[in-house]
């Protein structure tokens, strides 16, 4: 059959496959070529089913997967996930189920999942719900790199009533999940209710889809071909946006410019106009020192001097104060900064350790963060407010809020990112009353 051939030609570059196995008709068919292909190339397979618990037959289609990897030869893999939210569980199931497959994938293994023409048509209209532009109405690719996973859809030309011929004419059993006739979901609205009703008067509706999805690939490319050259020149090696060029281009090429960085800061969901505005006015046009930010998902977009960053999101510091009792065992900082080391003898840290006074028996290790207090600081004879030695260092006040600083009861001993001892943290002449405190940063 002339489907069966086109997914097998397209598969037999690959060695090793990891699909992402539903148990329904889409996935089935696929996981049916994948197992035929096999017979003739040499490859190895995995099928991982995620059970996303929203149905009480899940565990049942579980094991009817499993049955059939085991039928076929095919290593069977599932792994359950749970979804809280109630308002977003299309985007929360996607999330979990690609946080899996990053842990999960195997070095030049290759994702494959069971998208089709049918799923890319549904796509372009959400996106379009959304007042999308090129980007997001460039649909659904048949290849793409994904938080360094890549994925291939090699059902993505293949319309939903080629596939179910198919799966009729071979015979072969799939599962039917009644909550994808549930039209409370939007796909699921536009699949039974709106795109029928199009197609079935403009029967070559689909094709227009692919035809316009196309043109939007070409001008999102063509766009980002022109910007590029700009975009290297703006773009910092931390990642940053050199945003002082930016006042002198139109309202559409700098909203293109900050999209395109954000994007490049490997942030997936790209703000709406609304946003871009809030951008451009609260953040970029800012003059005064409050240092605005405006958050997007996990992410906040921050500005220091005349850059801006996209940042992810952390809680606020401001008001935690961590206790060290037991110098034996490391000190674990919040929001994943790492972890404190006390260390006797200095080998192998040497230029990333600050060497200090131990603690008396009267006096207990703190850690505290963000405080302005002034301090004398590294044989400084005037007290100095630590923010401005910040200031002077250049570092932007949310990685101010990230630095540890050690305190023994109320004093300040020492700031842990610039190696900063206060004079009364300073090491003594006696060697066997100082130790050395290791910083790591490695989660």
């Amino acid at each position: 059959m002339l489907i069966e051939k086109k997914i097998q030609l397209m598969l037999q570059k690959f060695k090793k496959i990891l699909i992402a196995y539903s148990g329904g008709i889409d996935s089935t068919v696929l996981l049916y070529n994948l197992f035929k292909l096999r017979k003739r190339y040499p490859l190895l397979l995995r099928a991982i089913y995620i059970n996303h618990n929203l149905h009480y037959k899940s565990n049942n289609w579980m094991k009817n997967c499993f049955l059939q990897c085991k039928k076929w030869n095919i290593l069977f893999i599932h792994k359950n996930i749970n979804i809280k939210e109630k308002n977003n569980v299309e985007q929360c199931a996607r999330k979990k189920r690609y946080q899996i497959f990053q842990n999960i994938i195997k070095k030049n293994e290759v994702l494959l999942t069971a998208h089709h023409l049918d799923d890319q048509c549904e796509n372009f209209f959400l996106f379009l719900k959304r007042g999308s532009g090129p980007k997001g109405l460039s649909g659904i690719s048949k290849i793409k790199i994904f938080k360094k996973i890549i994925l291939f859809r090699p059902l993505i030309k293949i319309s939903k009533k080629k596939i179910i011929d198919y799966a009729i004419k071979k015979k072969l059993k799939w599962i039917e999940d009644p909550s994808n006739k549930n039209i409370k979901y939007d796909r699921n609205f536009l699949r039974h209710i709106i795109l029928p009703k199009i197609t079935h008067r403009w029967p070559f509706f689909k094709n227009s889809i692919m035809r316009s999805i196309k043109n939007c690939q070409e001008q999102e490319e063509l766009l980002t071909d022109l910007i590029n050259p700009i975009l290297i020149k703006l773009i910092q090696k931390d990642k940053s946006l050199f945003i002082k060029p930016l006042h002198n281009y139109s309202i559409s090429k700098r909203n293109f410019i900050i999209r395109k960085w954000i994007e490049y800061n490997k942030y997936y969901y790209m703000p709406s106009r609304k946003i871009l505005l809030i951008i451009w006015n609260e953040i970029i046009c800012c003059k005064n020192n409050n240092n605005p930010q405006v958050k997007i998902g996990k992410y906040i977009i921050r500005k220091h001097k005349n850059y801006l960053f996209c940042i992810k999101y952390f809680p606020y510091l401001k008001n935690i104060i961590l206790t060290w009792n037991n110098f034996k065992v490391p000190l674990l900082l919040p929001n994943k900064l790492g972890k404190l080391i006390i260390l006797y003898i200095n080998l192998n840290y040497k230029n990333k350790s600050i060497y200090i006074r131990k603690p008396k028996y009267n006096e207990i290790i703190y850690i505290k963060f963000n405080i302005s207090e002034k301090y004398y600081l590294n044989n400084i004879k005037n007290l100095i407010n630590i923010n401005n030695i910040w200031k002077k260092l250049s570092i932007p006040k949310w990685k101010r809020e990230q630095i540890p600083l050690l305190f023994y009861n109320n004093t300040l001993i020492a700031e842990l990112e610039n190696k900063l001892v206060t004079k009364e943290g300073k090491a003594t002449l006696l060697k066997k009353d100082n130790f050395f405190i290791f910083w790591n940063k490695i989660f």
